[in-house]
């Protein structure tokens, strides 16, 4: 071997863990960005399947998309806040200023669950899909 080649190959099996703790550390640093399934349980009719891509700014801004509903629609305001693990969301029909639904809970180990009010009201659960 080569001087080179033996200092390529001790750099690349320094490196190579250290760059996939870094993955590992941003994906826990970003638990909320990304695709979440599960349902709403509305109060006196039961459970409506939804599905929502969310993105987290990584400060506290949560913005994204739904469907599941009676009409797709997306965020119109939601917060994040990492310490607590507290989720708020406001959702509202694509192309309307409303908020229709208020979820309100927490994420803890890639499942959201809460409560949310509005137009409906009830308790919902949600779960992180890998990616």
């Amino acid at each position: 071997m080569t001087r080179r080649t033996l200092i390529a190959t001790c750099c690349a099996l320094v490196l190579a863990p250290m760059l996939v703790q870094a993955q590992k550390s941003d994906a826990a640093a970003d638990p909320i960005t990304g695709t979440w399934a599960g349902e709403l349980v509305l109060e006196g009719r039961g459970p409506v399947a939804i599905t929502m891509e969310l993105k987290f700014d990584g400060k506290s801004a949560v913005t994204g998309t739904f469907q599941g509903l009676p009409n797709p629609g997306d965020v119109k305001a939601g917060t994040f806040e990492p310490k607590t693990g507290a989720l708020k969301l406001q959702l509202g029909k694509t192309g309307e200023a409303a908020t229709l639904l208020t979820l309100e809970g927490t994420v803890a180990k890639g499942v959201a669950t809460g409560r949310f009010s509005g137009d409906e009201s009830g308790t919902f659960k949600l779960s992180k899909k890998p990616s």
